[in-house]
């Protein structure tokens, strides 16, 4: 009986966990972005619709960009780009081995082959090591901006173009977790042959799916508009956005009932996969996102901030700001995560105890990227890329999303310095005066 009544205990104390004071990654929806998803249901224009040429057009003028195309997804615009080239079987891709395995799987999808990059300290493509796997069957490098802070395309550009590889390798600027911030005082997805902006989860605008492509070239632009493209399954998108509202933007409240309805919601696999052009539902949220967008780097920017000052006032010398590859009068880092490295390395489990501790206080995370070239479907044994494999396991992050309030980001601030302040950092690090190494990206 007793074994019994634990059992429930156990049982209910998980389930109450669950109602995180600050869950992870939740789309700051206001009543402007409910009212655009109950506009299209009653209007009966999820799937086409007036806003997506209003979302291309807005993107334009922000851009300066003469072409905007939209997909069903970043990882679709990658692939479409890849596609204006005729990319496929026989032909290489270059992409850094730490970011999301959607970048990676839109190169498998052509038949490409995905060559992987080291990464620099500030978790972006290294360009130096790029520049030496660059061979005459590598037509492309996607190059994204991880984390909210921009890397270093502008010298790729100059390398591309020293080398004359300019026209026959093409650029794409991955903006997709990073749009909004700038380098050289230009908006990041703007440079390169080709641009790419998210609307997923955990970006700097977030709808229910969908992706861009945006350029000046009248031959990419020619080729998209050839390509062929089909409407998203108007079943699967509803699906998908009753889970982006009842799971995602409502997660505070609903989390701990996924377990009755995860079936439902489980992506089913499809034998053919097909190229989805951007749903009118996802423009509409897209449009209220990006008229409040600058309000909400703010927020990010002013956390940024403040994590900023926390940890360079350590009272006890354990965090050092690095220097090394920081252009602060050339680049603006909005902060879309907020991350900070452990100088020292140490145990693999120290980022799940980070997290644990973090989630037994209310905030809900997520482990980060694992490096893509250890991954069983990509993995090469002859690729080494000693910086990637050193820091990924290193990382971890603060949330700062504009959908937290200042009572819960106050109580995140507390809740990471309590962390540190209780850590025996004599027993979990072998050597270094200063053991934690920070920097915002």
């Amino acid at each position: 009986m007793k074994s019994f009544s634990r059992k429930i205990a156990s049982r209910i104390s998980l389930f109450v966990s669950q109602f995180y004071m600050a869950p992870y990654c939740v789309p700051a929806w206001g009543w402007a972005e409910h009212w655009a998803i109950l506009h299209c249901l009653l209007t009966g224009k999820l799937i086409e619709g007036p806003q997506k040429n209003r979302l291309y057009q807005a993107i334009a003028m922000k851009t300066g960009k003469k072409y905007v195309f939209g997909f069903n997804s970043g990882a679709d615009a990658i692939y479409a780009a890849l596609k204006t080239r005729h990319i496929g079987r026989g032909d290489k891709a270059i992409l850094p081995s730490y970011c999301c395995e959607s970048v990676v799987t839109a190169v498998v999808r052509t038949g490409a082959s995905p060559v992987f990059c080291d990464m620099n300290e500030e978790y972006n493509p290294d360009v130096k090591n790029i520049a030496g796997l660059i061979d005459r069957d590598v037509k492309a490098i996607i190059f994204p901006h991880l984390f909210g802070n921009p890397a270093d395309i502008d010298r790729m550009e100059d390398v591309l173009s020293k080398s004359g590889l300019k026209s026959g390798v093409l650029l794409i600027d991955d903006a997709a977790q990073s749009f909004g911030a700038r380098l050289n005082g230009r908006l990041v997805g703007t440079f390169g042959d080709v641009g790419v902006i998210s609307f997923g989860p955990g970006k700097t605008m977030i709808a229910s799916g969908g992706g861009l492509l945006i350029t000046d070239s009248d031959d990419i632009a020619r080729e998209l508009q050839l390509a062929r493209t089909k409407n998203h399954p108007l079943s699967s998108k509803v699906k998908r956005l009753m889970y982006f509202l009842l799971f995602r933007r409502w997660r505070r409240f609903t989390l701990p009932f996924y377990f009755l309805f995860w079936r439902f919601f489980r992506e089913s696999e499809t034998k053919q996969w097909h190229l989805s052009s951007l749903c009118n539902v996802d423009a509409a949220i897209g449009m209220k996102q990006l008229k409040k967008l600058e309000e909400m780097l703010r927020i990010r920017l002013e956390r940024k901030e403040q994590l900023d000052r926390l940890f360079s006032s350590d009272s006890k010398n354990l965090i050092e700001i690095p220097a090394e590859n920081i252009r602060p009068d050339k680049k603006l880092n909005v902060a879309t995560k907020y991350v900070f490295r452990l100088k020292s390395k140490v145990d693999h489990d120290y980022l799940e105890k980070y997290r644990q501790f973090m989630m037994n206080s209310g905030i809900e995370l997520f482990n980060l990227y694992a490096p893509l070239h250890k991954n069983p479907r990509y993995e090469d044994p002859q690729i080494s890329l000693p910086v990637t494999e050193q820091f990924y396991d290193q990382i971890l992050q603060v949330p700062v999303e504009p959908s937290i309030n200042r009572r819960d980001f106050k109580r995140i601030v507390k809740t990471t310095q309590a962390f540190f302040s209780d850590l025996p950092f004599e027993k979990v690090f072998k050597t270094g005066k200063q053991h934690i190494k920070y920097t915002t990206s």
